[in-house]
C-alpha cells in the first residue's frame, strides 16, 4: 500500500478488537490487542480499514447492468434476494468500487449490525472511512484460489466463491467445490496458515484430491491482508446511508423544514432588501432632478454643475452672497434662519426651488391640503415680522404655492 494505513479487525460485537499498522506491503511496529477504544490513538492521522467477520455478511459476486452506482445499489435487493433469508426491508446493502468481468462483489448486513458497528466505531473515537468484510481483502483473480486459516475459523476467496466459516466444516465445503472444478485438472490452493498449530496438515489428510501450497505465517493474517488488500476486489459496506458524507446528510435530515423555512425567510428577506435599494436608487434619483432643478431656478444664470454637485455649488455661491451681503438685517442668510424652524413644521410640504434679490425671499413650493396655506403665512408673519404674501393655483389635487417674503430692511 502505497501509505501507512491501520488495519483494524473487530469482533461481532466490537467490544474486541485488533489492529495493525502497514506501509507498501509491510507490517509496521507491533500487533496491537484490546479493547475497540484502546485503538484510537494509534488511528489517529492514518486512514483506517475496519475488517468485519466474514460470517455476518452475505458475499456473492453478481452481474448488474449499467454503471450509474446509484441504480446498481437498488438493484442489488433484486438480484440476490432468492439467496436471502432476511427481508429485504432489514438489509444494507453494497457493492464493490470495480466490476471484475461485469460482476460485482456484493454485499448484504443486517441494518441493526451495521448501525452497531458504524456507532461503535464512532463512539471509540475512531474515524473510518472503509469498512470491509475480512474475506475481502484476501487477493483475488481468475485462477487463484484462497485460504487463510485461523485458530477456529478459515476465510475462503475463489474466482467464483467468498465467504468464512469455522475449521470443522472447511474439509465438506472444499470438497463440494472441488467437485464442480473444471474435470482433468487438479485443484490447487494457496493456503495461508496462520493456525499456529496442526490444523493445516490435518486440513489435506482431510482433502487428499487437492493440492496445496501452504504458507506459515508467522505474524497473523494482517500479513496476509498487507500484501493483498485491493480495495477495488474488496466492498466497502459504508455506503449509502453509512457513506460518512452521506452520515451528514442523515443528521442533517430532521432539520430540512428548519432549513427550508430558514432559507424562505431569508430570500424573503433579501427581496425586500433589493426592492429597498431600487426604491433609495430611485429616491436618489427623484432627489437628484429636483437639486437640479432647484439649482436652476434659484441661479438661472449659472453653468450647471456636475451631476451629484448640485448642493455644494449652492452652498459655494450662498457663501459667496453672505460675503457680498454681510449680516445686514434683512439679509439672506436672517430670513432663511427665521423662516427654516416654520418651513420644517408646517407637514405634507415639498419646497421646490427658492430665490432671493435685494431683500426679497421668494419661496415656491407645493402642497396637499389648501387649509395649511393662511396657517403658513400667519405662522411666517408671526415668527418674522415681515410682509408675508401668497399666490396658488391647484390642479389634480396639489395645490403650487408661490410665497413672496419681504423684509423690510
Amino acid at each position: 500500500m502505497a501509505t501507512r494505513t491501520l488495519f483494524l479487525r473487530i469482533d461481532p460485537t466490537a467490544s474486541e478488537a485488533s489492529w495493525q499498522l502497514v506501509e507498501n506491503g509491510q507490517l509496521v511496529g507491533p500487533q496491537g490487542q484490546g479493547k475497540l477504544e484502546d485503538a484510537r490513538r494509534v488511528a489517529r492521522g492514518v486512514p483506517v480499514v475496519v475488517m468485519v467477520p466474514s460470517e455476518e455478511i452475505f458475499l456473492d459476486n453478481v452481474a448488474l447492468p449499467g454503471k450509474n452506482r446509484q441504480k446498481l445499489r437498488r438493484a442489488i435487493p433484486f438480484a440476490v434476494e432468492d439467496q436471502l433469508i432476511d427481508e429485504i426491508e432489514d438489509l444494507h446493502f453494497a457493492l464493490s468500487s470495480h466490476a471484475h468481468e461485469g460482476r460485482y462483489l456484493v454485499a448484504a448486513v443486517e441494518d441493526r449490525l451495521m448501525d452497531y458497528w458504524d456507532k461503535s466505531i464512532v463512539n471509540a473515537g475512531i474515524r473510518a472511512e472503509t469498512l470491509i468484510p475480512d474475506v475481502s481483502a484476501l487477493p483475488h483473480s481468475d485462477t487463484q484460489w484462497t485460504v487463510l486459516l485461523e485458530a477456529t475459523r478459515a476465510l475462503v476467496r475463489t474466482p467464483e466463491e467468498i465467504f468464512a466459516t469455522d475449521i470443522a466444516s472447511l474439509p465438506v465445503m472444499l470438497e463440494n467445490l472441488s467437485a464442480v472444478h473444471e474435470a482433468g485438472e487438479p485443484l490447487r490452493i494457496t493456503l495461508y496458515d496462520c493456525s499456529n498449530d496442526d490444523k493445516a496438515v490435518l486440513l489435506q489428510a482431510a482433502t487428499p484430491d487437492i493440492q496445496y501450497e501452504t504458507v506459515e505465517i508467522a505474524q497473523g493474517a494482517f500479513e496476509v491482508f498487507a500484501h493483498a488488500y485491493d480495495p477495488r476486489t474488496s466492498v466497502n459496506l459504508l455506503q449509502g446511508e453509512y457513506n460518512r458524507q452521506e452520515g451528514w446528510r442523515k443528521q442533517l435530515r430532521p432539520w430540512y423544514p428548519a432549513i427550508a423555512l430558514l432559507v424562505i425567510w431569508l430570500g424573503w428577506q433579501l427581496t425586500l432588501a433589493i426592492g429597498a435599494y431600487i426604491d433609495l436608487r430611485n429616491t436618489s434619483k427623484q432627489l437628484t432632478v429636483q437639486m437640479r432643478v432647484m439649482h436652476k431656478r434659484a441661479f438661472p444664470s449659472a453653468k450647471t454643475p456636475a451631476l451629484g454637485y448640485e448642493r455644494s455649488d449652492m452652498e459655494a455661491r450662498l457663501r459667496e452672497l453672505q460675503k457680498r451681503q454681510g449680516q445686514v438685517a434683512g439679509g439672506l442668510q436672517e430670513m432663511l434662519v427665521k423662516t427654516a424652524p416654520v418651513l420644517k413644521n408646517i407637514g405634507d410640504i415639498t419646497i421646490d426651488g427658492m430665490r432671493y434679490l435685494n431683500g426679497s425671499l421668494d419661496i415656491e413650493l407645493t402642497m396637499k391640503d389648501t387649509s395649511q396655506l393662511e396657517e403658513l403665512k400667519n405662522r411666517l408673519q408671526a415668527q418674522t415680522g415681515w410682509d408675508v404674501k401668497s399666490q396658488a393655483s391647484t390642479e389634480k389635487g396639489i395645490t403650487h404655492v408661490r410665497l413672496k417674503i419681504t423684509s423690510g430692511a
